[in-house]
């Protein structure tokens, strides 16, 4: 093969063949492993992704990211949307398009001392974004799009925890949770979920206990926010326990169950007012402090601050909402053909409050005062039963909401759940906080479904 391929190249007679045979064999060997030396680097080189850096070419430098400050801080006194973005060098003429673009769904020239803001700017000091919490549930948002600034109102995302909570009553339910690191309106959803059976304006005691299980809201770092539901409670007043378990049946709806399975919901409230003190009884005969006579008082009087808001005892419709002689400013709620209640001395009424409207059990219809005849801020309140006045200490109603007789196994069920949770703390320990194993994470706008 090899003679003839030199024949081809007319090389056969410059060259002895078969002289120098071996010569050409050594050399082919020779170029047959330097071709498979190359043929092994080039493979090597290409699947092997660990080469030491000196052999390898570098790749080249990504460009550093755009550079977007970001800034945070809360709404002062006086502080206006102006006053917010010059702090941070942009021009006034952002303060019309910010206010303009969250017009319809947020006023932005109404801010609240206290709320938090937040912003974010780009190199060149085009505002990128800005948004302020409305409240605790939800904030607005301007963002820079490619089509301009765009306004979202956006639910605030909350973990949700469950905490089991024990204590007994020394001054009032305020200062106990107070001791407990419990704020103020723990005290008030307390009182008034058993507003119905406990007026804790005249019954509460000291040596009284309760047991809670609430929800509580947290922040992504952990910060406590604000309480969701109260999912069950016991109270101990004057050495009887009362128990309140919330139960939602397929509509939905929420109430309140004792453990009979009566609901805790009356046609009245027990009182008007969340917290104050009673500064005199129903009586047929007592000395009119301004009169300086003898007279009936027919209602119950409540010593509170003026401007302290007074609710509705029950639903019904305002019958009366003006002047009515000693009473000051006074209204009267009918409720059904049966019951009407009265508050008097008040020092305004509700916003847009007036004869003839319909009003529902709880709702605001006015603050405390003393117009009329009043040595000092107080309410007046009075209950009538078929035109008949009555002490509102001492009248009893029947739970407004009974439970389904369909629903009675569900809610043994989860009212024996809360009975086993509750039962972790104990009446006798002064004071407890215990954490329920149960987490979740949610929208605001979302966590009071079912409330």
């Amino acid at each position: 093969m090899f003679k003839k391929f030199f024949s081809y190249l007319r090389l056969r007679n410059s060259w002895n063949y078969n002289s120098h045979r071996w010569v050409l064999f050594i050399n082919l060997g020779w170029a047959v492993l330097a071709l498979y030396g190359a043929i092994s680097h080039y493979n090597y080189g290409a699947g092997e992704t660990t080469a030491h850096p000196s052999l390898v070419s570098q790749p080249a430098l990504l460009p550093p990211q755009t550079l977007i400050e970001r800034f945070e801080g809360h709404i002062q006194k006086n502080m206006t949307l102006g006053d917010v973005l010059t702090a941070y060098n942009l021009p006034q003429e952002m303060v019309q398009q910010l206010v303009a673009v969250t017009k319809p769904i947020y006023n932005l020239k109404r801010l609240i001392v206290g709320n938090r803001f937040e912003l974010e700017k780009l190199p060149d000091g085009t505002l990128k974004m800005f948004s302020y919490a409305v409240d605790l549930d939800k904030y607005v948002e301007v963002s820079l799009t490619d089509q301009g600034y765009k306004a979202e109102m956006k639910p605030f995302a909350y973990s949700t925890r469950r905490e089991l909570i024990a204590g007994t009553i020394r001054g009032s339910l305020f200062q106990t949770l107070n001791e407990l690191d419990e704020g103020d309106e723990l005290a008030l959803e307390m009182a008034e979920t058993f507003s119905y059976d406990i007026d804790f304006n005249t019954d509460l005691q000291p040596g009284d206990h309760f047991k809670v299980a609430v929800e509580k809201q947290h922040r992504d770092d952990g910060g406590f926010v604000k309480y969701g539901r109260i999912l069950a409670a016991e109270f101990s007043n004057k050495g009887k326990v009362y128990s309140a378990f919330r139960f939602t049946g397929p509509e939905g709806r929420s109430e309140f169950y004792d453990g009979s399975g009566r609901a805790l919901r009356r046609d009245l409230l027990k009182s008007p007012l969340k917290f104050s003190r009673v500064s005199s009884k129903f009586s047929r005969r007592r000395f009119h402090p301004v009169l300086g006579v003898f007279r009936p008082h027919l209602g119950v009087d409540y010593s509170a601050p003026t401007g302290t808001p007074i609710y509705a005892a029950g639903s019904g419709r305002v019958a009366v909402a003006g002047w009515k002689n000693g009473f000051g400013k006074f209204i009267q709620i009918q409720h059904g053909s049966e019951f009407s209640t009265m508050y008097g001395h008040l020092s305004r009424f509700a916003a847009s409050l007036q004869a003839g409207e319909k009003v529902q059990q709880g709702q605001l219809i006015g603050y405390v005062g003393a117009t009329g005849l009043a040595t000092g801020p107080h309410l007046d309140y009075r209950i009538a039963r078929k035109g008949v006045f009555v002490n509102p200490l001492g009248v009893k109603f029947q739970p407004s909401v009974p439970l389904k007789p369909e629903y009675r196994l569900a809610f043994e069920a989860k009212k024996q759940e809360w009975q086993s949770q509750l039962a972790r703390l104990d009446f006798a320990s002064p004071q407890q906080i215990v954490a329920m194993n149960a987490t979740t994470s949610s929208a605001a706008a979302t966590l009071e479904k079912g409330h």
